[in-house]
């Protein structure tokens, strides 16, 4: 698994001598903020920066680091001062050439052991979702269980569906779900979702019902996404509400 923070690693000696260009703001891309909003207290003012760095590391390509090398809260904070640095313009106390392969290889080695123990994991579980007769392992790999058919024609990878569901990690952490917001069906085009998905719906017709183990592969992979580790196999129970 190659993580981001390798390849920034490797440019960080570079990128701390070279000189910032200034950046400027397009103008009118921003729409201008409501001017009848209650002023926000101080404590909710802090409240508003920490909403903003919420959202970014949601946002951004580092959102699994932590899962991913699996950092100590020791260690979390040695990053998020880093971050602070940055921000603030401060360069490290130390030479970052000095340690920048031991660094290198310390994350390497780090997300492999984790991929090693991850793989093996999958493949017990897997044993034993095989060993259930009521699920069928279709040729990608995806593992389903048809809980209702549904009625009428069903949907080709051109569609869009119109879905119930709820997906879940291994060890029964729900990760999303239209239980959670007032179970108001989704609607998505067919072949703009994982492949798992993609595969699986056109299992069932309208009505239907499934229920699916999805591996690592047809789903978010080896970098995962937000709540979803990497390597991750992704448990969902999908019904077919409507589709077009």
């Amino acid at each position: 698994m190659k993580s981001p923070i390798l390849a920034a690693l490797a440019l960080i000696a570079v990128s701390l001598n070279a000189t910032e260009e200034a950046k400027s703001v397009p103008t009118g891309t921003n729409p201008s903020p409501p001017t009848d909003v209650k002023p926000l207290t101080p404590e909710q003012e802090q409240q508003a920066f920490f909403l903003q760095g919420f959202i970014f590391a949601n946002r951004a390509e580092w959102a699994t680091i932590v899962s991913e090398q699996e950092l100590s809260d020791k260690e979390l904070d040695s990053l998020l001062a880093g971050i602070r640095a940055s921000l603030k313009g401060e360069r490290p106390t130390f030479n970052p050439e000095e340690i920048i392969p031991g660094a290198q290889k310390l994350i390497s080695d780090r997300i492999e052991a984790k991929a090693k123990r991850m793989a093996a994991k999958n493949e017990e579980f897997f044993a034993k979702i095989d060993a259930d007769k009521s699920f069928t392992k279709s040729a990608s790999g995806l593992r389903y269980k048809i809980l209702a058919p549904g009625t009428g024609a069903k949907p080709t990878d051109k569609s869009t569906v119109k879905c119930l569901y709820t997906g879940k990690l291994t060890d029964g952490k729900v990760f999303d779900s239209t239980a959670s917001r007032n179970n108001e069906p989704t609607e998505f085009p067919l072949n703009g979702v994982i492949p798992a998905w993609t595969e699986a719906l056109q299992l069932i017709a309208k009505g239907g019902k499934i229920q699916i183990f999805a591996p690592a592969n047809l789903a978010y992979g080896e970098q995962g996404q937000g709540p979803i580790p990497g390597n991750s196999i992704l448990e969902f129970e999908v019904e077919l509400v409507d589709f077009k």
